[in-house]
């Protein structure tokens, strides 16, 4: 991923990732509760391509469009991306920061110290 998706960008995305090879119509489609036109649908996957996110084939005359990168990894880079900004590029902080200003159940807390110690069982 070049470049830092909009959050324009990541709605477009997230229907190319359930959608797996769309036309830019059935995309537009999908986001007419936004209320974006289909030129600005266009503009936004002529983006996403020209960022190396999203990609596209042409079949006729229609262009067909598909995620090149997977959400796993956009979700990835993002998480990067704001932990190096806001935090310094520690995770540590990171989590401390989330854990003392968000009210976590019960529930949440005992998925969080799970994942913890599975990661240290893995990681050693």
């Amino acid at each position: 991923m070049k470049q830092k998706i909009s959050t324009a960008e990541w709605k477009v995305m997230e229907v190319l990732w359930e959608g797996k090879e769309l036309l830019a119509s059935e995309v537009a489609q999908a986001l007419e509760d936004t209320g974006w036109s289909d030129r600005t649908v266009r503009t936004l996957l002529s983006r996403l391509v020209k960022k190396g996110v999203a990609g596209y084939r042409v079949e006729g005359r229609s262009y067909i469009y598909y995620a090149v990168i997977s959400k796993d990894e956009c979700i990835k880079k993002e998480n990067r991306d704001f932990i190096n900004k806001i935090f310094n590029g520690s995770v540590k902080e990171f989590m401390a920061s989330l854990i003392k200003n968000e009210n976590l159940t019960r529930d949440e807390i005992k998925e969080l110290r799970e994942l913890l110690d599975k990661k240290g069982e893995r990681d050693g």
